[in-house]
Order: C-alpha cells, then sequence, then structure tokens
C-alpha cells in the first residue's frame, strides 16, 4: 500500500443533506454550504446517485463557486439506486455509465473516490467479481483516483476488504456509517485491521446516527429500534438539563471516540466560544481543519450532514469543543463551566444508552 495521501480534512460534507431526505436543499443553500465549510478549513464532499438530485446541486453549487478543482475533493458512489435491491445495478455493463453520469452532473472532471454503495444489499460476488474490477480499470484511466466500498454491516465490508487483498488489488477505501458515535464504537475499532488489509483510507460517518442523535424528531424511517428511540429521548431531557442540544453532545463526544490519540496529543489552539457570532478559526498553516499529531489506527476523515451555514459551523465548533474537552490545554479562553455540564451530561447519557451499546440494526432491512 503506497503510504501518500489526499491531504484531508478531518471533516468532510456529507452530501445526503441535499437529498432532502433530511431538509429541503433550495436556492443559494446548497452553494453557501459549500462556500461556507471551504472557506473554514473543509476540503471534501460526499455524494451518491441514490440521494436524489443531490449530485446536480453539488455541481450546480461546484460551478457557481468556480473553486480550483486541485484544492477540494470529490467523492460518489455506484450501484445504488433507490431504496429496494431491484433498484441496485453492479452490473459491469453500468459501471462506466453511472460512473461517467456522476462526473457530469458533478461537473468535476474526475472523482477522487468512488465507492460501491451499500454493498451489502447485493452478493459479494457482484461486488469481487463484477463492479470492483470495473471501477479499478477506470483508475487505470485516471478517470476515478481512488476505488471502495461503503455499507453498514462491518462484516461485509471486512470481507470484501480481506478478498480484494488477497486478490492483490487491495481496496483504497472503506467507508462505513452509524457506527461511530456515543452508542457504537465499532467503526473506530476496526481501523487497526483496515490498514492490515492495506486500507489507505477509513472513513466514518453520520456522528449522529443519521438524525437519530439530535434534539429535534428523528426521521419517520429511521432504522433504529423503538426501545432505542425511547432512550434517546431521554438522552434529550439529560441534553436540556445540562443546557444542550443532544447533537451538542453527541458531535464532539463521536470525535473522541474517532481520534483519541490525535486530540489528546493537538494543542487546543482555537478558543471555544458559545457565541452565535463566533466563528471557527483555520486549524493549521494550510488551513485545513486538522490536528498538530495524528495515529495512522485513527480514521481518516468523518464526513457530517450539512445544510446551511450555521450546520457548518456547529460541525467545525464541535470539532474544536472536542480539542478543548480533551485536548492539551494551550492557555486559550475556555468556558470551564461550560465544560464541566458537557463531561456531566455525556456521563448521564452514557449510562442511559449503555444497553445499547455496540446496537447495530438490520441490513439491508426486511421491506427492501
Amino acid at each position: 500500500m503506497s503510504t501518500k495521501k489526499i491531504n484531508l480534512s478531518k471533516i468532510g460534507i456529507g452530501g445526503g443533506a441535499f437529498s432532502g431526505f433530511y431538509d429541503k436543499a433550495e436556492g443559494d443553500i446548497p452553494a453557501n454550504t459549500i462556500k461556507a465549510a471551504f472557506d473554514n478549513g473543509i476540503n471534501w464532499i460526499d455524494t451518491s446517485p441514490y440521494y436524489g438530485n443531490s449530485e446536480s446541486i453539488i455541481g450546480d453549487a461546484l460551478r457557481k463557486l468556480n473553486y480550483d478543482r486541485s484544492k477540494y475533493y470529490v467523492m460518489t458512489k455506484f450501484g445504488r439506486y433507490g431504496y429496494h435491491k431491484a433498484e441496485f445495478n453492479y452490473s459491469k455493463q453500468n459501471v462506466k455509465k453511472s460512473v461517467l453520469s456522476s462526473i457530469q452532473k458533478l461537473g468535476c472532471g474526475y472523482l477522487d473516490f468512488i465507492l460501491c454503495h451499500d454493498v451489502e444489499f447485493v452478493s459479494i460476488e457482484q461486488v469481487v467479481d463484477e463492479a470492483l474490477p470495473e471501477l479499478f480499470e477506470l483508475k487505470k484511466s485516471g478517470a476515478v483516483k481512488n476505488v471502495g466500498v461503503s455499507g453498514y454491516p462491518l462484516d461485509s465490508l471486512l470481507k470484501i476488504a480481506e478478498i480484494m487483498n488477497e486478490r492483490g488489488t487491495p481496496l483504497d477505501v472503506v467507508l462505513s456509517y452509524s457506527h461511530v458515535n456515543i452508542h457504537n464504537k465499532h467503526g473506530a475499532e476496526i481501523v487497526p485491521t483496515l490498514r492490515t488489509l492495506n486500507i489507505k483510507y477509513a472513513f466514518a460517518a453520520s456522528p449522529l446516527s443519521m438524525g437519530l442523535l439530535r434534539q429535534e424528531p428523528s426521521p419517520d424511517w429511521h432504522p433504529a429500534s423503538d426501545d432505542l428511540k425511547h432512550a434517546v429521548e431521554k438522552c434529550k431531557e439529560i441534553a436540556k438539563k445540562y443546557q444542550f442540544k443532544l447533537q451538542e453532545i453527541a458531535s464532539p463526544a463521536a470525535f473522541f471516540i474517532a481520534y483519541p490519540y490525535s486530540i489528546k496529543n493537538s494543542n487546543s489552539n482555537a478558543s471555544h466560544d458559545s457565541t452565535s457570532e463566533s466563528r471557527p478559526k483555520k486549524q493549521d498553516s494550510t488551513g485545513l481543519i486538522c490536528f498538530d499529531t495524528e495515529d495512522e489506527n485513527e480514521i481518516d476523515g468523518f464526513l457530517f450532514g450539512m445544510l446551511g451555514e450555521s450546520q457548518v459551523f456547529e460541525a467545525i465548533e464541535s470539532f474544536n469543543f472536542a480539542k478543548c474537552v480533551y485536548g492539551v490545554p494551550s492557555g486559550n479562553a475556555v468556558d470551564s463551566d461550560k465544560i464541566d455540564r458537557f463531561k456531566k451530561a455525556l456521563g448521564e447519557i452514557s449510562i442511559v444508552l449503555e444497553p445499547f451499546k455496540d446496537y447495530s440494526w438490520p441490513s439491508p432491512p426486511a421491506d427492501a
């Protein structure tokens, strides 16, 4: 495995937020979201043909903003085009067609990352014998730079990574979602295993577990059990008691689960100011949201769903706050009372969620 990596920010834009599955992505909101992210140290964005018009919306925004293409990175997916298994197409014939369609919609010229989407919905043979070989051919042509897989069950991702490594064509990327959060840490724990399989990029997505771990109501379609949803309602009350929204607890905690070594050994070089007027400061000489020091056994990037400038700033503020709570003191002004309230709230929330430690829901769902 080549050790040379793209210099990615530790936070990426989760383009599922542009799908309309959660909130409406209208008017200038998508372009303003991307601009706020790119101007404040975030340099990559993820999407998929499955996410409604997300690819086209992102492409229109990127054309409007006209950033230097070499300064940002684009990841999309292949193979999933609807909710049901019948709406998947992993055939060899579809690979090039789908990838070129994504490039055209995104207007990005090439893809920095292309992933087989939700691999657990199809047979392993379709992934390793049909789709991935064709994607690696596109990598040779330069149309894509890195090839990988995404999905929910970690066992499925690991099995495919093992097969491809044994064949001498290791995956470049593995992306899991809803497995690095305050009720499930497995996505962070498997990174050392992924490195032994020559995985260059280990990504995680959805620190709020697809909207479950936020103060607002979770989406009606959310697949978590009723028992977990009921426990989360109790967590919301705890967060409120300590003057937080649940996401203001869950996001910084997820960062620490994802990056424990890096946070503990990085200076808290951005003062924490909880006022709405505060704006994140660039994190190092490159201007990226990153760490002073890193551990190869931690994930390489965390995708946050963002729609609107406020959600961009909330994600970056959570990153900065995690460094203030858990990192090396830097002498910056930090709200010690807020940190104390955060720790108390997280402690009580952890007790409520203990029965659901490392809980996963079934995927694919029975109705797929």
